[in-house]
């Protein structure tokens, strides 16, 4: 059994085909192939029963699976040790990071990690928090940022920041007098939101469900920048979390009970984090952001 063997079946089991884990691994599909039959004929059976929709782990593969994740966790933080022993300070941290946070909390974190540890390598994921949850599960990150709608069982976190939602419209809204309203002004308007799969649109459906708004949505998007730029456009109104807040638009405060979101940093419960992920999760958990509270 060989690590690169563990790797590449991992892959498999995270992506559910082979031609994307071999491109992953950067390796020939029939290479990735040929080494997980290997490592199947020596734990004697399929790990991952082939289809031409896909690849799909057998209930041995799902009982390996952990464990292979778990092996190459170890491996990897002992080698860091090692390192460390050796006096180096080199390493990989592999950090994911939700898309409605990425651009406004990464470049202060990145720029502060990287001159406290310049020989650590930082892999950066984004995705929604449900799906940076699953990668967590899958050892595919070490770390994730990501907000309540993505925390849950087996995971450990620990605040960054929480902020409130906003009512974002464009400025010549007739609503554009306002400082403060109901989300229950709301009600008819036309809204503009994140795409399902995302967190964020969950924290905010759940918000309008609890003010007894029926939302009219128009628009849905994979980008919170997109978002604000339809808004701009006049095509509907949204609610943004607090950090995304630009010049060119109106924002409007939400009265009580004002919703609110809380952006976490999030790893295994189950798992040692290698001592780069623990300076990269130390650093995560005291950054400071303009506008945000504790």
């Amino acid at each position: 059994m060989e690590l690169h063997q563990l790797r590449y079946f991992l892959a498999v089991a995270q992506t559910g085909s082979f031609t994307v884990a071999a491109r992953s691994c950067f390796v020939s599909q029939p290479s990735l192939s040929a080494q997980i039959a290997k490592l199947e004929d020596e734990l004697g059976g399929l790990l991952i029963e082939r289809h031409r929709q896909g690849a799909k782990l057998t209930k041995r593969g799902e009982l390996f699976r952990g464990r292979a994740a778990e092996a190459l966790r170890q491996l990897e933080s002992g080698r860091f040790e090692i390192q460390q022993l050796d006096g180096l300070a080199r390493g990989t941290v592999t950090l994911g990071c939700l898309p409605t946070t990425g651009a406004y909390l990464l470049p202060p974190l990145l720029k502060t990690f990287a001159k406290a540890y310049p020989k650590i390598e930082v892999i950066l994921r984004e995705e929604s928090s449900p799906q940076l949850a699953h990668m967590l599960s899958e050892s595919a990150i070490d770390l994730a940022i990501l907000d309540e709608a993505g925390l849950g069982e087996g995971l450990r976190s620990e605040v960054i920041f929480s902020e409130q939602l906003l009512i974002v419209i464009p400025a010549a809204h007739r609503l554009a007098g306002s400082h403060r309203i109901a989300l229950q002004a709301l009600n008819d308007e036309p809204l503009i939101l994140m795409k399902p799969g995302h967190g964020f649109r969950k924290i905010v459906l759940d918000a309008l469900m609890r003010a007894g708004v029926t939302p009219r949505i128009v628009y849905e998007t994979g980008e919170i920048d997109t978002v604000q730029a339809l808004v701009k456009a006049g095509l509907g109104l949204s609610i943004v979390p607090q950090i995304v807040k630009r010049a060119d638009l109106k924002y409007l405060e939400i009265l009580p009970p004002t919703p609110s979101r809380t952006v976490h940093i999030a790893w295994l419960n189950d798992s040692a984090l290698s001592p780069a992920a623990l300076a990269m999760k130390t650093l995560a958990s005291s950054i400071q952001l303009p506008g945000s509270k504790e």
